[in-house]
């Protein structure tokens, strides 16, 4: 394990994260902490004394593995996460619609359903999705029965800059170079963050699959919108892709990285990401059938240059799974595994804030500081 280094306060931050991450596997002792961290005996009970006390750690009922039990001295305590200090709501906002999910602390899926948008007619596109983002918090903060909210994370289709804060480009809002940083501190009492709608599906999958060395895989989300929804000129179809290389999510140089383009696309037609041209995939089954081999194709030529472990996919095309089963090439199809994209995208948003909360931060690493959470964190290492 790579030593950890640094003043006091950060080495006693890392320690209790430390401990955290390795409580969201399971029930554990106090040895097995120190065995397990390789960390002296006076620092985890330390670490757990704060922790507890802090309510992020509680003593478990359930008896330790070996099931071994003993009269002469004191039984092991074993100790859990306590999943319910707090409550992550994640946020999908398509065009049209959205997807609502919650999450407890260790990231278990308590509650995922579809949420219908309010009658927002007559705002400018910022505030119409101010609006939009305060009506749709208010509505599934009801579903987190009454406990603390750790943060929100929004999955967006577009561009969403690194500061969580800021869009630069996402069409289905009509968004374009707008910072919400003043507008989240003003309105809510925990940390909003945003994140590019294809990027949260990745994460949903990188943090479940942590422990399993799941390092390199990509998650291509396929979107189709109503066309009522789609600004003229543009595609009703919607693709984007989100990476995972050496177990972390790559944005590229601009934040840019997934934004998919056919390659047989003409480079002189703008507004779309496909060559093939339709509306509706119900309509026409010759053109459906173009345009799902157009996109086997492009899903051929990306996994032979990134090589990776597994495909999702996601949106449309697990609709017509059969035929793009036939459509793909036997290296390929044994990679892909199809997803709900729903789910995932929503679910990732929430995995995004606890992804955050437990992240171990490297020395002089200042990125992450402003979603420590103090009150949580902050009294267990003080």
């Amino acid at each position: 394990m790579r030593k950890v280094v640094g003043n006091s306060q950060y080495q006693k931050l890392a320690n209790a994260l430390l401990v955290l991450r390795l409580l969201r596997k399971g029930s554990t002792t106090r040895v097995a902490i120190a065995r397990e961290l390789g960390l002296q005996p006076s620092t985890v009970t330390y670490n757990i004394n704060r922790l507890l006390e802090a309510g992020l750690v509680r003593e478990s009922l359930q008896e330790p593995e070996t099931g071994k039990t003993t009269t002469l001295g004191r039984r092991a305590v074993m100790l859990e996460l306590n999943s319910d200090i707090f409550r992550v709501i994640g946020l999908e906002l398509l065009a049209d619609c959205g997807w609502a999910s919650v999450l407890d602390a260790k990231g278990s899926v308590l509650y995922s359903q579809k949420v219908e948008y309010p009658t927002l007619e007559g705002f400018e596109p910022r505030e119409r999705f101010e609006h939009l983002v305060k009506d749709v918090v208010d509505r599934v903060f009801s579903f987190c029965d009454g406990f603390p909210i750790l943060g929100v994370g929004i999955a967006l289709p577009g561009i969403v800059e690194s500061n969580a804060q800021a869009v630069r480009d996402c069409w289905t809002h009509a968004l374009k170079g707008q910072d919400f940083s003043s507008f989240f501190q003003k309105t809510f009492s925990f940390p909003i963050i945003m994140e590019n709608d294809a990027n949260c599906c990745v994460q949903r999958y990188l943090f479940e699959g942590a422990e399993e060395r799941r390092d390199n895989f990509l998650y291509l989300l396929a979107r189709r919108y109503p066309r009522t929804h789609v600004p003229e000129g543009v595609s009703p179809f919607g693709i984007g892709l989100g990476l995972v290389f050496g177990g972390t999510l790559y944005r590229g140089s601009e934040s840019r990285a997934g934004e998919f383009v056919s390659a047989m696309m003409n480079p002189s037609v703008q507004g779309r990401q496909l060559a093939t041209a339709m509306d509706d995939l119900e309509t026409d089954g010759a053109m459906r059938h173009a345009l799902l081999s157009e996109l086997a194709a492009n899903i051929r030529s990306i996994a032979s240059v990134l090589d990776p472990q597994t495909i999702y996919l996601g949106g449309f095309l697990t609709d017509y799974f059969a035929e793009v089963q036939t459509l793909l090439s036997d290296d390929v199809r044994d990679k892909v595994v199809y997803a709900n994209a729903h789910n995932d995208a929503s679910e990732g948003a929430a995995v995004n804030v606890l992804s955050l909360f437990y992240r171990i931060p490297q020395v002089g690493d200042t990125s992450s500081g402003a979603w420590r959470w103090s009150s949580l964190l902050q009294s267990a290492i003080e």
